[in-house]
């Protein structure tokens, strides 16, 4: 074989091994989408679903890092292509990939949450894997109270009870497979919740403590399901919910600089009025206060928050004006006690 030749070979050999080497990767790009080690990973999103301000600790990413360690997570293998928008039914009758896991914390800057352990997706391209997330966490078990109730062929159904602390919460489902990561979680408020400001222009109640504020006749018992959302039948309680005073509060403020009580109080979302019994240090109880909505609104939504303003008036009538701001800041709200 002479130079001429060899340089032809070899030009030949060099083209033959770039065209190789160029199948690989386009082999290589062919499969990007495919998630390296199949782990399962959840994040979150920056805001709360379903309001532009809001007066909730958990309120944003800070706020559910905050509760990071009580969230509970399943997720259930389908082969159904719309299980995003489908009910699942044979589904749930095994033991879910991830069956109830409880988070042990979230990442307060990229919002990742993590657990004990890993889980990972199907081998099997067609297997997604559907994600239900909710909060608080709560055992699998048969105490209406706070439980996790399981049926076979059914979605899992939260029970929960209010004590007025709690911020029940839940995640539209999100689908996830080795070919693609689930999209963000992001967390919806299922309850209403009020907050309270006090109003005494006219100084008739210095000297005068607020020991307690107490609803009555509230619903406190209900369910949540996973899969839906949907919040089940509301129960009433033989106990009343308070507002959870730390300590007496004495009664200040005017219109100008209202005295704003710190905490908040959850409570069942959709009723057109709850009714307050206030009770106090030296002026007794004043008990049927009737806090209703105003400005348009003919009930207390979910996911709203209420600033109630009490304005205290001379003895005999003492008026408790119900200035309702829910998180989209847009309602108003009037009671009166007499």
């Amino acid at each position: 074989m002479n130079k001429k030749e060899e340089r032809v070979m070899s030009w030949i050999c060099k083209t033959v091994l770039g065209m190789f080497i160029c199948l690989l990767f386009c082999m290589c790009a062919g499969q990007e989408d495919l998630l390296p080690d199949g782990i399962i990973r959840l994040g979150i999103g920056t805001e709360i679903r379903g309001k532009t301000s809001t007066r909730v600790s958990v309120n944003d990413l800070a706020g559910l890092v905050a509760v990071g360690n009580n969230i509970g997570v399943y997720g259930v293998v389908t082969e159904c292509a719309d299980a995003l928008h489908e009910m699942l039914v044979t589904e749930w009758n095994g033991t879910p990939l991830m069956n109830n896991v409880r988070t042990s914390g979230i990442d307060a800057r990229t919002g990742m949450l993590f657990w004990d352990g890993n889980y990972t997706y199907p081998l099997e391209e067609n297997r997604l894997v559907k994600f239900c997330v909710y909060h608080p966490y709560a055992s699998i078990g048969t105490d209406t109270g706070n439980c996790m109730e399981v049926v076979a062929g059914k979605s899992p159904v939260l029970h929960f009870r209010l004590t007025g602390t709690e911020d029940v919460m839940w995640v539209h489902p999100v689908i996830g497979s080795r070919r693609y990561n689930p999209s963000v979680l992001l967390f919806e408020h299922k309850l209403t919740q009020l907050r309270f400001r006090l109003i005494d222009d006219e100084g008739e109640f210095t000297g005068v403590n607020i020991t307690e504020l107490v609803f009555n006749e509230v619903n406190t018992n209900s369910t949540l399901n996973l899969e839906t959302g949907e919040l089940g039948e509301w129960l009433a309680s033989p106990d009343a919910v308070s507002f959870p005073l730390k300590s007496p509060v004495g009664i200040s403020g005017t219109t100008d600089m209202p005295q704003i009580l710190a905490g908040e109080v959850m409570l069942q979302p959709g009723q057109p009025v709850f009714r307050l019994t206030l009770k106090t240090d030296s002026r007794g109880d004043y008990p049927d206060i009737e806090i209703r909505p105003s400005g348009g609104e003919t009930f207390f939504s979910a996911g709203r928050s209420y600033m109630v303003t009490l304005k205290f008036q001379n003895r005999t009538a003492m008026a408790f004006s119900a200035k309702v701001t829910p998180w989209v800041m847009d309602g108003y709200g009037e009671g009166m006690v007499e």
